[in-house]
């Protein structure tokens, strides 16, 4: 997957703009509403390169600093999933820059001058300066060069649609069955820039000030993904303010203490 920049290949031209397919969203945890986005996307090769245009971080840890409790994915991983659903060009967005005030008009036809023909986005989409641009407003600036855009309605899990925001309350109240529900997929953490300690026999990290959304305190099934690939590890977590897990099983087969690093953490049930 080609993964370019706003400012640097979009805006000014430079990237080699090609006739694409494109979905926009911050796609945290790439949850199934998004990956019913990517999917319609991805159908549309090989006539339209699929492109998925992201951010680098979440926007509202920008616009919310005070309200927005962490991300579900690390870049890597959102990076990782795009391209493993089918995406081969990932435009990055730096929010923190002009782009914030960017009109939703200009930043539709900018798409259109770098070659999006094909536009896939969600009916609570909204884009430009203080979100002033809807779906419906965003079709129709497409269509004013020609380019299409199809326009999905959410996901429902429960009868209430899927977020990012609802999976993010589910974990902080312990709910990683629904989040799994709502995902796809376990929420699993990326530990490979996280330095971990030990206490006793048990690896130990502190979730806090990490950006990530920090399950409630309890004791959870969990699956630890060591570094090597030597194998899955079932654990039992215990999360208090600190994250603790048995640290002998991963170092199994191991060539070295440092191969058998775990690089992930996937949450299973809550059991106490």
């Amino acid at each position: 997957m080609r993964v370019l920049s706003w400012n640097e290949a979009v805006a000014t031209g430079r990237g080699e703009p090609a006739p694409s397919a494109a979905t926009i969203g911050v796609f945290d945890g790439l949850h199934l509403g998004h990956r019913a986005l990517v999917s319609r996307v991805v159908a549309k090769a090989p006539a339209l390169v699929p492109m998925a245009v992201t951010f680098k971080e979440n926007p509202k840890r920008v616009t919310r600093p005070h309200r927005f409790s962490g991300s579900l994915f690390s870049l890597d991983q959102k990076l990782a999933a795009l391209e493993d659903a089918g995406i081969e060009v990932c435009v990055l967005i730096d929010f923190s820059g002009n782009f914030s005030k960017l009109a939703g008009s200009e930043f539709v036809s900018t798409l259109g001058s770098f070659g999006v023909r094909s536009f896939v986005i969600g009916s609570d989409f909204k884009c430009g300066h203080r979100l002033s641009t809807d779906a419906v407003g965003f079709k129709a600036e497409a269509e004013s060069f020609g380019a299409e855009t199809e326009i999905v309605e959410p996901v429902t899990i429960e009868g209430e649609p899927v977020s990012s925001s609802r999976i993010r309350s589910a974990i902080a109240d312990g709910r990683t069955d629904l989040a799994l529900a709502m995902l796809g997929r376990p929420y699993t953490l990326d530990l490979r820039h996280v330095e971990l300690g030990y206490d006793g026999s048990n690896a130990a990290v502190s979730l806090r000030g990490k950006g990530v959304v920090e399950p409630a305190p309890g004791t959870y099934e969990a699956t630890v993904i060591c570094r090597t690939g030597q194998r899955d590890v079932e654990a039992i977590l215990r999360l208090d303010g600190t994250l603790r897990w048995p640290r002998a099983e991963c170092a199994y087969g191991a060539e070295s203490p440092f191969d058998a690093e775990p690089a992930f953490l996937a949450f299973g049930p809550k059991i106490a």
